[in-house]
């Protein structure tokens, strides 16, 4: 048997349809044939945590770099009379400078960074169940998938998706809340 994939969501299907049963219930329940469902912003929110982590290291290991390329720096002592002029111009010193200005942008912009993980962390504690909780931590925060997430917790993935999808309700019911005040 040959298979295609959906037009819709691009999942598998027999050969000969052009939708899964799933998109074809959805248009039919909703009206709206061959429309992908909108992004849960739950979802959204919640997957912003490993990317801004990822962008928070990159930063931290740039402010490295520029410290042990300013702090490794060295310069041959030889002897050599300086009377002013373009001689007397310190390339080093500007340097150690623009690397100290550029590390303060960093910090500035990896504290931002900070206070949005932060934000993200309070969304999940948050909810009020502590295996909906688990289980937001284990996809969003520590980047599981399904499967390990099954095999760590001991359920079945219908059960995990059942958790997930309740705890997802919470963290949009507080996102909708924050929005407000």
């Amino acid at each position: 048997m040959n298979a295609e994939t959906c037009v819709v969501c691009g999942a598998i299907i027999p050969e000969g349809r052009q939708v899964c049963p799933t998109c074809a219930r959805r248009a039919f329940q909703t009206g709206a044939p061959n429309e992908p469902k909108p992004e849960n912003p739950a979802k959204t929110y919640l997957r912003r945590y490993r990317a801004m982590m990822a962008r928070r290291d990159s930063l931290q290991r740039a402010i490295e770099e520029a410290y042990d390329r300013a702090t490794s720096c060295t310069q041959k002592l030889r002897a050599v009379h300086v009377d002013g002029g373009n001689a007397a111009y310190d390339r080093m010193a500007e340097d150690v400078i623009k690397v100290a200005d550029s590390t303060e942008q960093l910090k500035a912009v990896m504290g931002q960074i900070d206070q949005e993980l932060q934000e993200i962390l309070r969304a999940i504690d948050a909810v009020p169940d502590e295996m909906q909780k688990t289980i937001l931590t284990l996809r969003y925060i520590e980047g599981l998938g399904w499967t390990d997430i099954q095999e760590r917790l001991h359920y079945e993935e219908r059960h995990i998706f059942m958790i997930h999808g309740r705890g997802l309700w919470h963290v949009k019911k507080w996102l909708e809340a924050k929005t407000v005040q």
